[in-house]
């Protein structure tokens, strides 16, 4: 094995449901524990911000070994933050990133949907419809808080959360 290289995981698809019955570790939907974020940015909720995102956690976390999986997977996020959120219909979504001892978290907050996150089944060849199962395969933990409905009074759309944390040995 190359080193830093990880081993093969199987990783199975998953079902459409949020709870994820019967996995080891479903996404959680209480609030997580936090560690003060070491680096935090905005972004335009524009499709072309994904890529500065990316470049954003690339360079914050250059030392990491995790670098590659935590660059993936803010992708995935960002991306689902413009396409299915308030995000982009011209707000913007968040990136903050905590780095502790061994582990990294990561959290891409928008402006919030009309629902929650969740594991859907793609199509063998579809060309999207796979962000989550990739967190859900390469993640220790994951989940979301955020109401995920919006607002009665205003009709806006209320800010929503997803992170994951990867091992960063």
């Amino acid at each position: 094995m190359n080193p830093g290289a990880r081993p093969a995981r199987s990783c199975e698809p998953l079902s459409t449901d949020v709870g994820n019955e019967g996995r080891d570790r479903p996404p959680s939907r209480s609030r997580h524990l936090t560690i003060p974020p070491r680096f935090l940015r905005a972004f335009p909720g524009h499709p072309l911000e994904v890529a500065e995102a990316r470049h954003f956690v690339e360079r914050a976390l250059a030392d990491c070994p995790a670098v590659s999986d935590a660059v993936l997977l803010a992708s995935e996020l960002a991306t689902n933050a413009v396409q299915h959120s308030a995000t982009g219909e011209g707000g913007a979504f968040a990136v903050a990133i905590s780095h502790g001892p061994g582990r990294v978290r990561l959290t891409v907050t928008d402006d919030g949907s009309g629902g929650h996150p969740a594991i859907a089944a793609a199509e063998e060849l579809a060309t999207s419809g796979r962000g989550l199962v990739l967190v859900d395969c390469l993640a220790v933990r994951w989940g979301y808080s955020g109401p995920g409905e919006r607002g009665r009074e205003t009709g806006r759309a209320q800010k929503s959360t997803v992170w994951f944390e990867l091992a960063c040995l």
